[in-house]
């Protein structure tokens, strides 16, 4: 074999020796190396090797979220959205009243009832509320929101305590109540940040509406050769536009996803309230002529104002999106609100008389309303 081609040989199997030693520090290295030009090529300078599904981030604890954006994108405006349902114990008030007494004192069928009710309505029920807003950049977006309680129920009319129920009777009598309220909110929200402290304060307009009734119907053989048949209503209702401002405020708990969270709204609104109280009867007791007769005294356009509180503290689970800017949230939360109308006061109107062996007294009280609810939110959506 001449020179060149041992040379030729040499060089071949070198390499093919050192690939050969596993434990050899240039082998080791060559396989490094390899490794780390593969990584480089399966992954994009932008985007981090944090997996968000196991390990979401919170935008309170300074992780990473908007993984798949790139970071001029991470402040871009976007769309966020939200929706909650409150379930609440219900206070609302009509600021009236109204009362019935029906008498049969003559024997043997001697019979007394008496009501005192139609204040309003107290009942469990439940509201929802939405919102959907535009982020326009790292701490300013505009929003709005709507929240809606309807609510109704029917029962027998409460006992007045002063008159005492005596013998029995074949009338039915029932009341019935209907509660309608709403809010329009647009605001605008700017956001700060203050050690783990998220604050999100708004100011805006609101528009509210409020509105209660109430009404006893008595129909039926009171007694044998007397018949009754009364319709006495109250209510009052508010429509009114002025601003709402607040704050909302975030804080993580230790390393987890919860936050604690608060939030306090007030509302001062003007504008006009309807009241009204009506009576109408008519009593028949043979041989005598029936008793027919009917009344209504209202309130209308009646300058008013309204003053709102609404308080929520709760906590709120937060879990970064790696395709948008934003965390997927879930709140569950303790919520109070006062709704307190101030306006001018309405009579009301009654029916009464004595036919026969029957004698009939009654009164339908008008009022300005107001509401207390007492609850438990519980909310998803997008916030940022």
């Amino acid at each position: 074999m001449d020179l060149k081609s041992l040379l030729t040989s040499a060089l071949v199997s070198l390499p093919m020796a050192v690939f050969a030693a596993a434990d050899s520090p240039l082998a080791e290295a060559i396989k490094i190396e390899g490794e780390v030009a593969l990584l480089s090529e399966q992954v994009s300078p932008n985007q981090p090797l944090l997996d968000a599904a196991v390990n979401p981030a919170s935008y309170l604890g300074g992780d990473f979220i908007g993984g798949f954006l790139p970071p001029r994108k991470c402040c871009d405006p976007f769309w966020y959205a939200g929706a909650e349902i409150v379930f609440v114990d219900i206070d609302a008030k009509s600021g009236g009243s109204i009362i019935l007494s029906q008498l049969d004192n003559t024997a043997p069928g001697v019979s007394t009832v008496g009501f005192r009710d139609g204040d309003g309505l107290s009942e469990t029920g439940y509201a929802p509320r939405m919102w959907v807003g535009r982020r326009l950049g790292e701490s300013w977006a505009v929003q709005g929101r709507y929240w809606n309680l309807s609510q109704n129920d029917s029962f027998t009319p409460a006992i007045n305590p002063a008159i005492p129920p005596v013998g029995t009777n074949f009338a039915t009598y029932t009341e019935a109540d209907r509660l309608e309220a709403y809010t329009i909110d647009i605001d605008a929200v700017r956001s700060t940040y203050y050690n783990a402290w998220k604050f999100d304060t708004f100011v805006g307009a609101r528009h509210a509406s409020f509105g209660i009734d109430s009404q006893i119907h008595g129909f039926g053989v009171f007694t044998t050769g007397n018949f009754t048949n009364i319709f006495l209503a109250n209510g009052s209702s508010f429509d009114g536009t002025g601003v709402t401002y607040g704050l909302a405020a975030r804080r993580r708990l230790a390393s987890t996803h919860a936050h604690l969270y608060v939030s306090a709204r007030g509302a001062a609104l003007t504008g006009q309230t309807d009241s009204y109280g009506r009576a109408a009867g008519t009593i028949a007791s043979s041989p005598s002529a029936p008793l027919v007769g009917a009344a209504t005294v209202t309130r209308n356009n009646a300058d008013a104002d309204l003053c709102m509180a609404e308080i929520q503290l709760g906590i709120e689970w937060n879990y970064g999106l790696r395709c948008l800017p934003a965390n997927f949230f879930f709140r569950t939360a303790y919520e109070y609100q006062d709704w307190n109308i101030k306006g001018r006061p309405t009579g009301g109107a009654g029916f009464g008389g004595t036919i026969g062996e029957l004698d009939t007294s009654s009164f339908a009280a008008a009022g300005i309303g107001d509401m207390q609810l007492n609850g438990v939110a519980i909310a998803t959506g997008l916030t940022w």
